[in-house]
């Protein structure tokens, strides 16, 4: 049974509505998490208003980590739910697995970012109910979250409504509040505090509700909970209206930064109580259209429109940049994204290289501004950095493979879960030997810098993530006499099914590309910017760097294609035995293999998670010409199980440009269905935000052909045969564009302030500002 309808809008809201047309209770995760809302700083996911066995409520406060147990590592806490209401009928809770469920439908409006749902129940005592539930987590103001419920029943009833704050939630069992302190002011607003146990962030929530009808308001507080139970008579056929507020501040917010310990309960319930006074006064519609306002704006700006026989893509590209749009704390360098944004408890809150490879560009391209934001936040990392690499015995600044609160370090858990075969512990390798994120970081860096000019960036972070992450390169490397090279021993590569291998080529390479960009900036500013220069060189020593670098740059090993065109992966790859993944690659479920192998069988088999060396031919796509690209592409996808969501999205990109239209398209349409597909289970842990962002990337730089060429942005359209046009905004060097592609031609438009020199197909051409160019395809 297909429960999600991807084609309910029509007319203004077509391709903008999501919905779950069918109540299961075994999939409740599915649209807690796609339905997911948020603005950046706060996130909550979309559990039903009634409790259910199996529902994961959770509300996010983004970077407020706090380590539950010294055995654990740190995670984004669970706030106090504020979303659970207890409904009584005649003396019967609503749960719609009880009862007679005649109608129902739950509708995400990407559009504003409102979740409706919509029921027609008959309680086991035969009252039939009608209710609406709608709730929204403000994007004007990032501190609120509102609900709204219209009842009716159509025998008269006697009904109640519990509901509050409730810090009973934890994550996955582990509580992470002590120092409670509760009150109801007024018999109305409801105030509760608590401070995470470890990192000392104070969370301060505060809620009201008003009820259209007499009530009786009772107050109850349990061990960890403080709520209002409402008890009224409805008439039959008579409808009544149920508003709740929320506001939700912490003491790691940036407007409290530096504020002493002592002051802050105080400054936080007053601010509170002051918001949530002026949230109340508003109501759910007036807070709904303001939030409305600013997803105006926001699409104004961000939307993407395809043409043709693609409804389901254009709906999966705006699903995209919704969630793209609530991950990330625009303004906030403190922080950066969780591979599961902040829809679920799923890899604890923790940025992976998933940000740069996957999200960045996104911002990049788009939302400049916000890009920089998240690579200061890198820059903030460098303490843990600078940490990591001295605790391996290395130099400079090796990234954490898993980062959490700027100053944490790295925050990988040592084991995960039971082996397979032996029943043991596992040993989570990648935060020990997963190396390849510093030259990730450091490519990001240099494609924000080409991308947008932004020298105040580079002069102030850029270079000194760059040269930081070169010097730990150059102190990585091992010297093998006898074949007279550098090397990279006992590494994972992007290919994660591989454990403890050596010259894995993605990561020799992205080192070398590291390298190399810190001697060019090295050699640029002596020539050219003297003061970053004495700047650098004070804090980092630009001529040990230099000299450490150049002693073995020119020997580093770069696998380079073997007598069939083959690249190997690494030294181990190409001599491992083959296996047929028919029935893996068949799976509509990922990881399947893990059924019938574990890690350490997995390291025999010519078997790959994720795009590895394609993932190389898509970054440093010059390094080799057309027939080699081909040849691995093809060698390589055969042997990819697209385990990781990052996976499809990039082998799609590859397929179009080498000219294998309809496996790109079936590639693409396989990243689309990640989160969206019929899979109910695939986003129990939340969504997965990198595919989010390779989304993006597949349609923009993918069918809408769009790459640096050095310091040139190209654009080079090939768009699916399905799709009649595509239409799609950038910013380039601080102006914005317009792009429109079609089969035959492609017109860009500058929007911008200035006259931009870029490379459309192979021809460079300049569009002045204001003005547009076509050219022919």
């Amino acid at each position: 049974m297909n429960m999600m309808k991807y084609d309910a809008g029509t007319g203004e809201l077509k391709n903008w509505l999501i919905q779950e047309n069918a109540f299961d209770e075994r999939y409740l995760g599915k649209c807690e998490a796609i339905f997911a809302q948020g603005n950046g700083y706060l996130g909550v996911r979309n559990a039903l208003e009634e409790a259910y066995t199996g529902e994961v409520r959770n509300t996010f406060v983004t970077g407020t980590f706090n380590k539950a147990s010294r055995e654990e590592v740190t995670e984004l806490p669970n706030a106090a739910d504020m979303t659970g209401m207890t409904i009584m009928i005649d003396g019967h809770k609503i749960n719609l697995s009880q009862g007679e469920l005649k109608a129902y439908k739950r509708t995400m409006n990407l559009k504003n970012g409102e979740v409706i749902r919509e029921f027609t129940w008959t309680s086991p005592s035969g009252v039939t109910i009608n209710a609406r539930f709608q709730r929204i987590v403000s994007l004007a103001d990032e501190h609120v979250m509102a609900a709204a419920l219209c009842l009716s029943v159509d025998k008269d009833a006697a009904v109640s409504i519990e509901t509050g704050i409730d810090g009973s939630v934890t994550n996955s069992g582990s509580q992470h509040f002590k120092d409670l302190k509760r009150r109801i002011y007024e018999a109305r607003d409801m105030q509760y505090l608590a401070k995470t146990t470890e990192s000392g962030v104070w969370f301060a929530q505060h809620a009201a509700c008003s009820l259209d009808a007499e009530a009786e308001v009772l107050p109850i507080m349990g061990r960890r909970t403080l709520m209002n139970k409402f008890s009224f008579k409805v008439p039959a056929g008579q409808s009544i209206h149920f508003e709740k507020i929320s506001i939700l501040h912490t003491s790691r917010d940036k407007v409290y930064e530096g504020m002493d310990a002592e002051n802050i309960t105080e400054t936080l319930k007053k601010d509170g109580m002051t918001a949530l006074k002026a949230a109340f006064a508003k109501g759910y519609e007036v807070l709904k259209q303001e939030s409305e306002n600013k997803w105006k704006e926001y699409w104004k700006e961000s939307d993407i429109l395809i043409e043709g026989d693609a409804d389901f893509d254009q709906l999966a590209v705006r699903f995209a940049l919704y969630h793209l749009n609530i991950m990330v704390k625009h303004d906030d360098n403190r922080v950066g994204i969780g591979a599961k944004a902040l829809t679920g408890e799923g890899y604890k809150g923790h940025s992976f290289w998933d940000t740069e490879m996957f999200i960045l560009p996104y911002f990049t391209f788009t939302r400049p501004q916000t890009a920089r934001t998240l690579l200061e936040y890198r820059y903030r990392n460098l303490f843990g950095a600078h940490l990591k690499a001295r605790e391996c015995g290395y130099e400079g600044a090796m990234y954490p493979w898993e980062c959490a609160w700027v100053d944490d370090g790295e925050v990988t858990p040592l084991y995960i879960g039971a082996d397979v075969v032996t029943g043991k512990l596992t040993k989570c390798w990648t935060g020990i030997i997963e190396h390849h994120i510093s030259a990730d970081i450091a490519y990001a860096v240099e494609q924000y810098y080409l991308i947008t000019g932004d020298k105040e960036f580079m002069k102030n972070y850029g270079y000194e993530i760059i040269l930081d992450t070169a010097l730990f390169w150059a102190s990585r490397l091992q010297y093998n006499a006898e074949k007279d090279r550098y090397e990279i021993l006992d590494v994972i590569g992007p290919d994660e099914y591989k454990e403890h291998v050596d010259n894995n080529t993605y990561t020799n390479y992205m080192a070398a590309n590291n390298m190399s960009q810190a001697l060019k900036i090295i050699a640029q500013l002596s020539e050219e910017d003297s003061e970053s220069y004495r700047k650098l060189d004070e804090k980092l020593d630009l001529s040990y760097i230099k000299e450490k670098i150049e002693a073995c740059i020119d020997k580093i090993y770069l696998p380079i294609p073997n007598e069939d065109g083959i690249i190997p992966q690494s030294d181990q790859f190409l001599s491992l035995k083959k296996l047929d993944l028919t029935k893996y690659k068949t799976s509509d479920k990922v990881l399947t293999i893990y059924n019938d192998f574990n890690t350490e069988q997995l390291n025999q088999y010519m078997v790959s998670k994720q795009a590895d060396t394609v993932m190389l031919l898509f970054l440093l796509d010059t390094l080799f010409d057309q027939e080699i690209k081909r040849k691995n592409f093809i060698f390589y996808e055969d042997k990819t199980l697209h385990d990781s969501s990052l996976s499809k999205s990039t082998h799609a990109i590859l397929a179009n440009d080498l000219g294998l239209e309809k496996m790109a398209y079936d590639l693409y349409e396989g990243a689309l269905t990640i989160d969206l597909g019929t899979q109910m289970k695939s986003s129990n842990e939340g969504i997965h935000s990198a595919s989010a962002g390779g989304i993006w990337e597949s349609t923009v730089m993918g069918f809408g052909g769009v790459r640096m060429e050095g310091e040139h942005m190209r654009i080079a359209p090939k768009l699916p045969e399905k799709w009649n046009r595509l239409i799609f905004p950038l910013c380039f060097k601080g102006n914005s564009f317009i792009v429109k592609a079609d089969h035959k031609s492609v017109v860009v438009e500058n929007n911008g302030k200035k006259d931009v020199a870029i490379l459309l197909g192979k021809e460079m051409v300049t569009i002045a500002a204001g003005q547009k160019v076509k050219r022919n395809l």
